[in-house]
């Protein structure tokens, strides 16, 4: 009686541990981090990762921005990124409007040069997420960032631009807007 007990639980053992045991399916999937095994026709096959998303993930991404670098133009006035010597000639502004002027874009340099700086380290952070084939989701979590601190950027400078409009006579305002475009 005891050795047919003793057959029933060592059959039991070696079942559970072949259930457990590694197939070469999964030593293969180890390998090449291929998703999970599937069942077909009764035998283990592993799946092969779809081709596209292997294409997709090759393509470079467009030059990557040095990491956090200052793009930011600093002879250029307001968002017009025109000289500014050349654009207070243009428009033919005396002194006191020069200095009110400088002081504009003093006050515009030191709100948009942190988030133009920011927006880079974005750019970059976006660059590495396409690279390491991140899942879109968060991509597009990321342009979405971008895209907000552009537009952060682009309401400051409307911002000063009225500002800079205000101290402007109207025959300054028309050759403001000539030397801008």
């Amino acid at each position: 009686m005891r050795k047919i007990y003793l057959l029933a639980v060592s059959l039991v053992c070696l079942c559970s541990l072949s259930v457990y045991a590694a197939s070469p399916c999964d030593s293969e999937q180890a390998q090449k981090k291929y998703p999970p095994c599937a069942k077909t026709n009764q035998q283990m096959q592993c799946q092969k990762p779809c081709q596209k998303q292997e294409q997709q993930c090759q393509k470079p991404c467009n030059p990557c921005p040095s990491p956090c670098e200052n793009s930011y133009k600093s002879d250029c006035f307001l968002c017009t990124c025109k000289n500014m010597v050349a654009l207070f000639q243009a428009v033919g502004l005396s002194e006191t409007q020069i200095c009110t002027a400088m002081k504009i874009q003093d006050k515009y340099e030191l709100e948009v040069l942190s988030l133009k700086e920011r927006i880079q380290c974005e750019k970059q952070n976006l660059c590495r997420l396409q690279e390491k084939c991140a899942k879109g989701s968060e991509i597009r979590k990321q342009k979405r960032l971008i895209k907000r601190l552009e537009k952060d950027v682009k309401k400051i400078c409307k911002t000063y631009e009225c500002q800079f409009k205000n101290i402007l006579s109207d025959p300054q305002k028309k050759a403001y807007r000539k030397a801008k475009k």
